[in-house]
């Protein structure tokens, strides 16, 4: 009778213990899961880029959110003709161990007779010109971490502009 109840004892500890460490186990994962979502970067790169003609004139300003990694591309299209495209945008981003960021780039705008690719490495919130050949228009880009305070910061500054622009003086 004694060795059934031992027995019956360490089965129930084992079964009780064993479902407490798997708790502290799954906790564990659920916090460094957060904790990483919470990190710089964690969804990716904003990548906005600027092309303006040579009198400073801004053209486009197409911005995305692409993960490392992976492909992202962005059409603009012409709204009173859907099936012409006005610019057409393909980055791939990937992060370097020194915390830069290396993006391909592949930038078309039928309308301009422009078609040019490349890659670069840049330093996050630091604008970069961007290398278009001999076309005449400039182009500047810039790569945020998603979510970061420069990227809370990006977002706000271009809430003012648009306040500003559309409030009456």
């Amino acid at each position: 009778m004694k060795l059934s109840r031992t027995v019956a004892v360490l089965l129930l500890a084992f079964l009780f213990g064993g479902s407490s460490a798997e708790v502290a186990v799954q906790t564990k994962r659920a916090l460094d899961r957060h904790r990483a979502a919470e990190e710089d970067g964690a969804a990716g790169e904003l990548v906005a880029l600027e092309i303006q003609r040579p009198d400073g004139e801004v053209v486009a300003r197409p911005r995305l959110i692409a993960t490392p990694g992976r492909s992202a591309r962005l059409e603009l299209r012409d709204p009173e003709h859907p099936n012409a495209v006005r610019l057409s945008l393909r980055i791939q981003t990937s992060r370097e161990p020194s915390g830069d960021v290396e993006i391909a780039w592949d930038l078309s705008m039928p309308g301009e007779a422009l078609q040019c690719s490349g890659r670069v490495s840049m330093t996050p919130g630091v604008e970069r010109p961007l290398d278009l050949g001999d076309h005449p228009l400039t182009a500047v880009l810039l790569a945020l971490p998603v979510p970061s305070a420069a990227f809370d910061a990006y977002l706000d500054a271009e809430r003012s502009a648009r306040r500003v622009a559309v409030e009456p003086i």
